[in-house]
């Protein structure tokens, strides 16, 4: 059985998964392909590219299924925060709203986008709950024969944040949180106050809590208990003068390029403070009415690495699985799977070892350009590595998700502190403030970061251990904390390989690695598109495949 899976709505960015006889075999974002960042257009592209992968024609898609529920259904409950003052009634906001609306209405939710483009699937469209897709990517991947299940998100049709029990074939929804009563929506609202783009930029307000000393006030904004919080949700959404709710209780907001106080790096801290309260709460509230102690975690606010941590280190759970793109784009896999449940069928489980699940590029095309043949590319890359070179690295099938796992990264030496700033001046072209990760041999992980837990996909924060820490500079925030990823050869063995070959040549297990893109531009996805980067940016050498590309020239380096 053909199962495709999409999302696509006015939130974020599109995507497309391919589930075959219950094993997840393809998945690729949108803005991959049409390379315009967190594409929200109909993934036409992507299903495309889905269906060459997998040597299918149209005909042989048997279901359809979207991460949203019928539009009208979000609609409604927009209607009803209307008429209890939650939503302001403005012009500008009714004129925002009736145009999402006509535009649900028209696109069908886009099942008429796939019928124009590809025809009708011969099982027809499905469109289950938003949180359901959220939580069933979660736990089927997860590989727990229990768990309970948390997403957090900015909203649903409804929900915002929802608590579930998972065990054997069942998945139990035992409560529900309804938007604007989200930690999305703080945590976005906050981003925007800063003068990042909200639903986009987060990782910012991440990055620069660490600067940040305690001592804001949020009550007002977001409230915590022990099992629960209260987010002041009609402050975030208050006409639409420039989010002023926000400002009644913080001050003028920060605009554009204005140079960051501060005051600013505080309001951070106390919002990823407050993010981590609100979470460690919910986990406490599931974990109570579930009494298990493995945790799945998806929704968008489940890529907060920092706080993701945190609840591994609260004692509360024994394991966590959180979905390596927990954002809407991997709810598509969870839209796939719930296909099984409507037709009554048992919900496939493991259906990935994985994330490499995107396009594959074996050779590198005809460009003209000098290249030399590489007999052994991880010992190459680390002999340029420990010369303290800036290496792009373009291998084997694409990550799916936000994060670069060692398929399309940018490489560089962690045992050099000026390797952070001349990542982020030189080829990302990004704020100096902003961290970068450690890719690390998991055997030798727990030598390097303290209570470890296996991480292959870059999603918790550990802190650095602290004898060891000045031997990796580069990947060590200025708080001490670590968004690591840990490496195993039987998941990318060439990866795996490059590690080990950097520890005989510098001494560590460890590589900085951040995803191969310039500021504002997705990840790369084919070889072009890895050429053109490395063109543009200032990196010094380049391996797609078994190849080898340099800006320094081919003669000066080892065969």
């Amino acid at each position: 059985m053909n199962i495709v899976g999409i999302n696509f709505s006015d939130y974020h960015e599109s995507s497309v998964c391919l589930l075959q006889d219950g094993k997840l075999v393809f998945a690729c974002a949108e803005e991959r392909l049409s390379r315009l960042k967190q594409d929200k257009a109909f993934p036409r592209l992507a299903i495309q590219a889905t269906l060459e992968f997998a040597g299918l024609k149209p005909k042989d898609v048997d279901h359809v299924s979207f991460t949203f529920p019928n539009p009208w259904r979000a609609r409604l409950h927009d209607l009803k925060l209307f008429a209890t003052r939650q939503f302001p009634l403005d012009r500008r906001r009714l004129e925002m709203w009736t145009a999402q609306a006509l535009k649900g209405h028209r696109h069908k939710g886009g099942e008429l986008d796939y019928r124009r483009a590809f025809g009708a699937p011969r099982g027809g469209f499905h469109f289950p709950n938003h949180h359901l897709c959220h939580a069933l990517s979660a736990w089927c991947l997860s590989g727990f024969d229990e768990a309970a299940v948390l997403v957090i998100d900015g909203r649903g049709s409804h929900e915002a944040t929802t608590l579930w029990k998972a065990r054997g074939d069942a998945i139990d929804l035992l409560e529900t949180i309804e938007f604007p009563n989200s930690v999305g929506v703080f945590y976005a609202g906050i981003t925007g106050y800063l003068g990042f783009e909200p639903l986009a930029d987060e990782w910012k307000v991440m990055g620069l809590a660490a600067y940040g000393k305690p001592g804001i006030d949020m009550s007002p904004l977001i409230r915590c208990n022990q099992e629960s919080y209260d987010v002041a949700g009609r402050r975030f959404l208050r006409a639409s003068d420039g989010r002023r709710g926000v400002e009644d209780v913080l001050g003028p907001k920060r605009h554009g390029d204005a140079e960051l106080e501060q005051r600013h790096m505080d309001v951070a801290r106390a919002a990823q403070d407050a993010c981590e309260q609100a979470m460690l709460a919910m986990l406490r509230r599931v974990t109570r009415r579930t009494g298990i102690r493995k945790l799945c975690l998806a929704g968008g606010v489940a890529l907060n690495c920092k706080a993701n941590g945190e609840l591994l280190r609260s004692g509360l759970i024994d394991d966590i699985y959180v979905q390596p793109a927990a954002g809407d784009d991997g709810a598509c896999i969870g839209a796939a799977l719930a296909v099984y449940a409507s037709l009554n069928r048992a919900v496939p489980r493991n259906a990935t070892g994985s994330f490499y699940l995107g396009q594959e590029e074996r050779v590198l095309q005809t460009y003209k350009l000098p290249y030399r043949r590489l007999p052994d590319p991880p010992r190459a890359a680390a002999e340029l590595l420990a010369r303290d070179r800036l290496v792009g690295w373009f291998q084997g099938r694409m990550e799916f998700g936000p994060r670069a796992l060692g398929n399309r990264s940018i490489l560089s030496n962690p045992r050099f502190r000026a390797n952070t700033d001349r990542v982020n001046e030189a080829v990302k072209f990004r704020e100096k403030w902003r961290p970068f990760a450690p890719s690390v041999a998991y055997e030798k992980a727990q030598l390097y970061f303290e209570d470890f837990y296996d991480s292959p996909y870059m999603i918790l924060s550990f802190w650095a251990n602290k004898a060891r820490a000045a031997e990796i500079p580069a990947v060590v925030h200025v708080d001490g904390s670590c968004r690591v990823q840990s490496v195993r050869r039987e998941t990318n063995s060439r990866y795996y390989d490059l590690l080990m070959e950097f520890e005989k040549l510098a001494g560590v297990p460890v590589v900085m690695n951040t995803s191969f893109n310039l500021k504002g531009d997705p990840i790369v996805c084919t070889p072009k598109d890895a050429m053109q980067t490395f063109y543009a940016s200032g990196l010094d050498d380049l391996i797609i495949g078994d190849c080898l590309l340099s800006k320094r020239g081919l003669a000066e380096l080892s065969p």
